[in-house]
């Protein structure tokens, strides 16, 4: 695409709100993000999203966002159990994986352009924002620097987590930085 890297870096929140939608739309089930994009389903995860990127100075080569969702998976390793759930696990039924995904295509099409259009979240950031998990949650922000705990206010234009630390000042969380974590759990 043509925009800074800075900008492509927001993709992988698209895709993460993409897949809420999908999810949505195609089977029915209210997934939610854990910033910054994780969707999730009754606390637990179910799909991860790694996106590559390849840029030389100020121009991008490519970006590729990866998307991997537990559709029809029947049980989990014991040590990512209590985290992680499946489509077919939540729904009660097998799910159609090709309608999963055309559902999440389309979803990132539409978000994509209007993404497109300011090159940042501005367009984006109510649809966002209504589908954190983390929204007006307390939750515990893992910095290298040192961790914290705060209130999850929501995203800003830059797709940055907003979070009012317990001493009142309003940090800016950039994605992967640092890691965010529920109070009492994942989530």
């Amino acid at each position: 695409p043509v925009m800074s890297p800075m900008s492509a870096s927001m993709l992988t929140l698209i895709a993460g709100l993409s897949v809420v939608r999908g999810v949505k739309e195609s089977t029915g089930l209210e997934a939610m993000i854990k910033w910054p994009n994780d969707a999730v389903l009754n606390g637990k995860k179910i799909c991860g999203i790694l996106t590559e990127m390849s840029t030389e100075v100020e121009c991008i080569r490519y970006v590729i966002p990866g998307i991997g969702i537990n559709v029809n998976i029947d049980d989990f390793p014991e040590e990512i159990r209590a985290t992680a759930t499946s489509l077919k696990l939540e729904a009660g039924r097998s799910i159609k994986r090709s309608l999963v995904i055309a559902a999440v295509a389309d979803s990132f099409e539409y978000y994509y352009d209007i993404f497109m259009k300011t090159c940042d979240m501005l367009g984006l950031r109510d649809d966002y924002n209504k589908a954190l998990v983390n929204l007006n949650r307390e939750v515990l922000v893992l910095d290298p620097r040192g961790q914290y705990k705060g209130k999850a206010l929501g995203i800003d234009n830059e797709g940055s987590l907003l979070v009012r630390r317990e001493d009142g000042n309003i940090s800016a969380v950039i994605s992967g930085e640092v890691s965010v974590r529920g109070i009492y759990g994942y989530v």
